[in-house]
């Protein structure tokens, strides 16, 4: 059947046709009309970037912020969520509700999470690209709807604090009971360092400033000092010895440096003066010749004795320089086994140094934790806020009737025109030329125009008309 034989088809049975449009679209609106309509109340939440209340600053990738909203999503449509809105409502008190219940279930489980899996059923939770999660509900009811939407948000967001503030405060706790041990711990390696520092005699944790130290560096340079000494006096007195057998006396620094030889060697020239003076005048048998010669005499023994004594006391002060190098010597000695046995003592005194500071700083971290956690959780929001909350609808959002209306009329041609092509199909009739040429298989002649009269009809219409043969029935 070609489309010019269908569109002959369609005006012959064109009744059938109207008919079954016209029934769909009723049968279509009255269904529209008697289904239960449905409203629909969206509620809008941000995920805002930022927390505030925390103190631990966290930054997400976008793949990590992705994945974040979707987790929040799944927090939304949770079982746990949806169980709080049941309790938070007070579902569970309407009419009929734990009829239906121990209906469904036998009275076995939780109302509240029976309610919760079935609010689930009628909650769609979507988002964009955006950090704004859309929970929209639907319901018979326009202020249930809308009721429950934001019972949505508001035990999402209880139920998010709720898992940010347990953790951390059962974290908090247990750091706390850590801290106890630590700080004993703590207590014990400070306790024990000082009492070591007491016991070996180290006032000061420092090598810097080492009092020992100083002092053996301190002796080092008097032992040096003293063996400078020493060899100057050695030095000194072997020249005064030379000198003393050689009978140049004059030239020792020592004699010249003395003021008393110095004086007794003037007295000595003036004294040899005036002898020669009276040798020349008196000769030399005179009394005060004499006197005179032996005042010269006496002189030089005393120039003598005091140049012996000096020589003499180069050799003490090489016996006291030897006496004081040795005492240096052995007080470098027992100083610098001081500061061996004090470098040993540091020794082990680093190691305790650097348990109090493991100590202390595993506290530190400990104590910084338990900061955190306990600041955490003693938040009272989180990241989360309501955009725009759930108002209650003017307009079911199912059924559409304008949508039914228009989807009833494609239907109701379509199924007019399914329901005339199998009419046709089952009795099938010449409607056309090419119907009698197609079923006799031969050609045809001509065709007989349709008559219509011109003048109207050629007899009038009788007043009054009667059957030729009376009614059958």
């Amino acid at each position: 059947m070609d489309f010019h034989q269908f569109m002959l088809a369609l005006r012959a049975r064109r009744k059938a046709f109207v008919m079954v449009f016209a029934a769909a679209i009723i049968t279509a609106m009255a269904v529209a009309l008697i289904v239960p309509k449905k409203y629909v109340s969206t509620a809008t939440i941000l995920l805002d970037a930022r927390d505030e209340q925390s103190m631990t600053a966290s930054r997400m990738s976008p793949r990590e912020r992705a994945g974040y909203v979707a987790t929040q999503i799944d927090l939304i449509q949770s079982g746990r969520v949806a169980a709080k809105v049941a309790r938070d409502l007070k579902l569970a008190q309407k009419p009929g509700m734990r009829e239906a219940f121990e209906s469904d279930t036998g009275g076995v489980g939780n109302i509240d999470d029976w309610i919760g899996a079935n609010l689930l059923e009628k909650l769609k939770v979507d988002t964009s690209a955006s950090n704004v999660i859309t929970v929209m509900f639907s319901s018979s009811d326009a202020r249930a709807s809308a009721e429950i939407a934001n019972g949505f948000a508001k035990a999402y967001f209880d139920t998010a604090l709720s898992l940010r503030t347990e953790p951390t405060r059962e974290a908090a706790e247990w750091f706390n009971d850590q801290m106890k041990g630590m700080r004993t711990q703590v207590a014990q390696a400070q306790t024990k360092l000082a009492a070591y520092q007491k016991s070996k005699g180290i006032a000061f944790a420092d090598e810097r400033t080492d009092v020992d130290g100083a002092r053996l560096s301190e002796l080092s340079t008097q032992y040096l000092a003293a063996r400078n000494a020493t060899y100057d006096a050695i030095s000194r007195q072997k020249q005064a010895a030379e000198a003393l057998k050689g009978a140049s006396v004059d030239s020792i620094p020592e004699v010249l440096a003395s003021g008393h030889i110095s004086a007794l060697k003037v007295d000595l020239g003036r004294a040899e003066a005036r002898l020669a003076e009276m040798g020349e005048v008196l000769g030399p048998n005179h009394p005060q010749y004499l006197r005179t010669s032996a005042e010269v005499a006496g002189l030089r023994e005393k120039v003598g004795t005091e140049m012996k004594r000096i020589v003499a006391g180069l050799g003490n002060a090489v016996e006291q320089t030897r006496r004081r190098e040795d005492e240096l010597k052995a007080a470098v000695t027992a100083q610098a086994d001081r500061v061996q046995v004090m470098k040993d003592a540091r020794i082990e005194m680093a190691v305790m140094t650097r348990d109090v500071e493991n100590a202390q700083r595993a506290y530190d971290a400990v104590l910084a934790r338990f900061i955190t956690n306990k600041v955490d959780s003693a938040a009272k929001q989180t990241n989360v806020a309501l955009l725009t909350p759930a108002i209650e609808p003017v307009k079911p959002a199912h059924p559409k009737l304008g949508l039914i209306a228009a989807l009833s009329v494609v239907v109701g041609l379509l199924l007019a025109a399914a329901i005339v092509y199998l009419l046709e199909t089952l009795d099938r009739r010449v409607r056309s030329r090419a119907d009698l040429e197609s079923r006799l298989a031969v050609p045809s002649f001509g065709r007989l125009s349709r008559w219509q009269p011109t003048g109207g009809r050629l007899l009038p219409v009788p007043v009054r008309t009667a059957r030729a043969l009376p009614h059958p029935w």
